[in-house]
């Protein structure tokens, strides 16, 4: 007698398809009373979850979606290039897509690889409402979270430790012998931004002798928003009558390159008069005319684990949460020094 199969299931129960899914997997959205029928249908006929994930894994497409907010930030572009090389090495290929940090178009990104069959989705947020996007399609495709944007222990996800990374470099600003630091930019609506944020107050007020501010005038990430940021802080402290931090650390490394610009507009010499700190350590960093001192985020690590977490989320049919925060490093360049001597 050849193998039952989730249409005959769900065909004696009534059904689609989609609920025997549904409720092999846990039963959510699945109404209590046909939920149980159909349950009791798989104990009679000994059907079962390994038979379900069996005749599932025959319909694979062999193709996973990737959603970012934006590809043109080389964080991004970064993270995309060791995914995709990771995937293709699975046999896996890949659809990639920006949300270009709207709602809507994130959900609208989900529908289409939902669309497309693809067999799971990695997605770094918008910002803080981006669960209640991915919450209603926990059920129907195995979804893994980059990033803080997202609650704990509520759906997968893998993030660098951005607060305790901006605590490094705080304290490594202050070691220097800074006393007057500044923290440029941030989105309220981002739990990534705010919690970077918060390490930086957090060293801050335990710190004696120590004046700080917090300072923000664009929402973006990009390095045309530092630019417009590192000129509003400079004729911001114009204005005041008030210097300028000796030490700024920044949301991020475009953020940073944008504050250099803004710098050099105002005579500020980097690092003779203000020492710079960024985050995330993309390629451009490095370059000899940047030489930015920063946070890196271990990309190749964090996409290596987020793909092989994804395909465990992939592979079983009713799977566990997975979460896991890796620590970032202090990459020490020539954008800092101790504060000139006055």
């Amino acid at each position: 007698m050849s193998e039952l199969t989730i249409k005959d299931i769900a065909k004696m129960a009534g059904v689609s398809h989609t609920t025997v899914s549904r409720c092999l997997n846990g039963g959510r959205s699945v109404k209590p009373e046909t939920y149980e029928k159909i349950m009791e249908l798989c104990r009679q006929t000994g059907f079962t979850r390994n038979a379900a994930a069996r005749q599932l894994k025959k319909h694979e497409s062999k193709a996973i979606g990737i959603i970012v907010p934006d590809v043109s930030n080389a964080y991004f572009g970064e993270l995309i290039r060791h995914l995709e090389w990771n995937a293709k090495q699975r046999g896996f290929h890949v659809f990639i897509s920006s949300s270009f940090y709207e709602y809507g178009m994130e959900d609208q990104n989900i529908q289409a690889l939902l669309e497309r069959r693809a067999d799971g989705i990695i997605i770094s947020g918008v910002g803080d409402r981006t669960y209640l996007n991915l919450e209603k399609y926990l059920d129907k495709i195995p979804i893994l979270f980059l990033g803080d944007n997202a609650p704990d222990e509520l759906v997968s996800k893998i993030t660098v430790d951005g607060y305790a990374g901006v605590v490094m470099g705080a304290r490594y600003l202050l070691s220097l012998g800074h006393r007057s630091l500044a923290f440029l930019g941030g989105r309220e609506s981002s739990i990534t931004h705010r919690r970077r944020r918060q390490g930086f107050l957090d060293v801050m007020r335990r710190a004696v002798d120590v004046s700080y501010e917090l300072f923000s005038v664009m929402p973006g990430s990009r390095i045309e928003d530092g630019y417009e940021t590192g000129i509003a802080y400079f004729n911001h402290c114009v204005e005041a009558g008030k210097p300028y931090a000796t030490a700024v650390m920044t949301i991020n490394d475009h953020f940073a390159l944008g504050i250099i610009q803004a710098a050099m507009e105002f005579g500020i010499d980097i690092p003779q008069q203000m020492s710079l700190v960024g985050f995330d350590d993309v390629s451009f960093a490095s370059l000899p005319k940047i030489q930015l001192t920063t946070l890196a985020q271990p990309k190749e690590q964090l996409c290596d684990l987020a793909m092989e977490t994804l395909m465990k989320l992939i592979e079983n049919p009713q799977p566990e949460i997975y979460y896991e925060r890796i620590q970032p490093a202090l990459i020490r360049r020539e954008t800092c020094m101790p504060p000139a001597q006055k």
